[in-house]
């Protein structure tokens, strides 16, 4: 392909996760220097959190996202946000260059979904109580930078049963058999959400895997330099797969 009929730099959406909001992803787009970058909120979190959270509602967040940007955009997503953008590629392929999953491969059912419920319907009996609890227990696990990037936009306790009652009915691994692109799994070592790993990696024959040494659950915000390289090499790879 000659220069004249090169694409321009792929845009990358980035999409947060469970609690927490577009902004806590601030460094990690910083990182991000070539391309355009978007940090949606998604419902029920950030400046939506007064809405329902909804998968249905999530993708078409993330869709705006894209469509903000420049279709195909490379959709790279953390936890709750990696479901989504699953969902979101195994539903609108043509909308997504690449998808980049960090710290979600688990698959979700009911039975993994009870601890996570369970909390929820504290948070909503003790709001207060909760949140408090909630950034105390942060700072300690994370430190100030990490939890002050996680409260950036707000901490959206009330959509946690919300969240989980739509995430226990998806099928993650089926939305990954259905995208047609390239897929990069991201996972810390020290990550629960591992338990699924090499279904997810079976389950499309163009997914790759790369384990993080050491890192927990929050790596991508406590390694925000890090994970903006390694998002920025995979963006880079899809750019030259749409010259070909």
């Amino acid at each position: 392909m000659s220069a004249a009929q090169e694409v321009s730099p792929t845009p990358v959406v980035l999409v947060h996760g469970l609690r927490v909001s577009g902004a806590a992803l601030h460094r990690i787009a910083a990182g991000i220097t070539d391309r355009p970058v978007g940090t949606p909120d998604l419902p029920g979190h950030g400046e939506r959190s007064a809405e329902h959270f909804d998968i249905d509602g999530a993708v078409r967040a993330v869709l705006d996202a894209i469509d903000a940007l420049g279709r195909p955009a490379v959709v790279a997503g953390m936890s709750l946000g990696g479901y989504v953008a699953m969902a979101t590629a195994g539903r609108h392929p043509d909308a997504v260059a690449g998808l980049l999953v960090m710290c979600a491969t688990a698959q979700p059912s009911r039975l993994l979904a009870a601890p996570f419920r369970a909390f929820g319907a504290a948070t909503s009996v003790l709001p207060r109580q909760a949140a408090a609890i909630s950034k105390g227990l942060t700072r300690m696990a994370v430190g100030g930078q990490v939890a002050r990037d996680m409260e950036a936009g707000g901490l959206a306790l009330h959509s946690i049963r919300d969240v989980v009652n739509e995430l226990a009915d998806l099928d993650a691994l089926a939305e990954v058999a259905r995208y047609p692109g390239p897929i990069e799994f991201l996972n810390g070592g020290w990550d629960q959400f591992r338990i699924h790993e090499q279904r997810f990696a079976s389950a499309s024959p163009l997914a790759q895997v790369q384990v993080i040494p050491r890192a927990s659950h929050l790596f991508p915000l406590i390694q925000p330099a890090e994970t903006a390289t390694m998002i920025t090499r995979f963006a880079r790879r899809c750019d030259a797969l749409r010259t070909v």
